[in-house]
């Protein structure tokens, strides 16, 4: 049987100076092509999860194998499979649209015409081909989370992490999503 797409054994995350745990003895097993979501209220550990998954913080115990790859001993090859959708729109303001994309792309390992693909799939992805060179101080929430979605699955990760994407998004934009 093949590795699954995400392995979590043990997971825990404790802050310094924090009075319990972020996270506790988390277990999940997920399968390439099934759809997950943690839920749970504020503080639930969700972000931490996802920080610990996507390679930005290392766990205090336990265990993530992501595409067969322990994320603490082949982050940078586990990155290669991740897209990652932060809670906070990631983008540059200064940017066009389209100057975003091409450099997070190149941040991905995107180059020549497989990069000129990806930002205009993006683009289209983003329902933003007709604004590509607006610089993104200019758009609407709605726009930046849409560009902000784009980016995420710009170099086609074979799993992608979304933490609350739909936040402050109105509902034909959650509906999209």
């Amino acid at each position: 049987e093949p590795e699954p797409a995400l392995q979590i054994s043990g997971l825990t995350q404790i802050y310094g100076g924090a009075a319990k745990p972020a996270l506790q003895a988390l277990d999940l097993t997920v399968q390439y092509g099934e759809i997950f979501g943690l839920l749970g209220p504020n503080g639930a550990g969700k972000t931490t999860a996802i920080s610990v998954m996507s390679t930005l913080l290392a766990p205090t115990s336990g265990r993530v194998r992501i595409c067969g790859l322990d994320v603490l001993h082949h982050p940078q090859k586990v990155r290669r499979h991740i897209g990652v959708v932060p809670q906070d729109i990631a983008l540059f303001d200064t940017l066009s649209a389209s100057e975003n994309l091409t450099y997070f792309g190149r941040l991905y390992g995107l180059k020549g015409d497989a990069l000129k693909v990806a930002v205009r799939m993006g683009l289209e992805v983003a329902g933003l081909t007709e604004r590509s060179r607006e610089y993104v101080k200019n758009f609407s929430g709605g726009m930046k989370r849409r560009l902000n979605m784009a980016i995420g699955i710009l170099h086609q990760p074979r799993i992608l992490f979304l933490d609350e994407p739909t936040g402050g998004v109105d509902p034909v934009t959650r509906r999209e999503f």
